[in-house]
């Protein structure tokens, strides 16, 4: 209530202020990536330095996985297009972007665990000493999926009222804290897309 009325009184100060808050948000998902990135690092070095020179079993990977990648990769393009229309202000193809980037989502994660259990059928329990490591990262990746489609769900659904109708949508994207949130979410999707194509690469190459 106090943001909408500091937007209606001063929306230039409003901005300035949204802008520095949102610089520091920016600062501390980058702070978050670089240790994401370095948790990822550090357990598939340590799944490279437990097999190596050693005769493990090769981890074939069930072809599910392979189209989970492309499901991914098909969501991150999604919050990319969702960018665009929402700098152009269309609403229509704004809304079924984010509804695609949310079923896409949805659809990744049962690919990941349906993936889980074909790989689990196909021998490869989570006891084997080079399988579990498989299961832990792919977890840890898809806990962070989890954790960004809380988040996108939840900016939809306070976003939502206001793009029920065109008129309404005309002062949505003008909001600099939407564009802000949009912003943000799309710089974490895109980072979790690269990780997920450095772990497939990585379990193909070293597995």
């Amino acid at each position: 209530m106090e943001e909408e009325i500091a937007y209606k009184t001063a929306p230039k100060f409003f901005e300035q202020k949204i802008a520095r808050k949102y610089k520091n948000y920016r600062f501390i998902l980058y702070c978050s990536i670089l240790g994401t990135s370095f948790m990822f690092l550090s357990l598939t070095f340590s799944y490279f330095v437990s097999v190596f020179d050693t005769n493990h079993k090769d981890i074939e990977l069930v072809p599910l996985f392979y189209w989970n990648t492309i499901i991914l990769l098909a969501s991150s393009a999604a919050i990319y297009y969702a960018q665009q229309q929402f700098e152009k202000d269309n609403y229509t193809k704004y809304k079924t972007s984010l509804i695609a980037v949310i079923g896409l989502a949805l659809l990744f994660i049962f690919g990941q665990i349906s993936a889980w259990i074909f790989q689990f059928m196909d021998g490869n329990s989570i006891q084997h000493p080079t399988s579990k490591y498989l299961y832990v990262i792919s977890g840890l990746h898809l806990l962070h999926i989890i954790g960004g489609l809380i988040f996108l769900a939840n900016f939809v659904a306070n976003s939502w009222s206001n793009l029920k109708e065109y008129a309404t949508s005309i002062v949505y994207f003008t909001d600099p804290i939407a564009k802000s949130q949009l912003s943000l979410f799309g710089i974490f999707w895109h980072f979790l897309g690269v990780i997920w194509l450095y772990l497939l690469a990585f379990f193909l190459i070293v597995g």
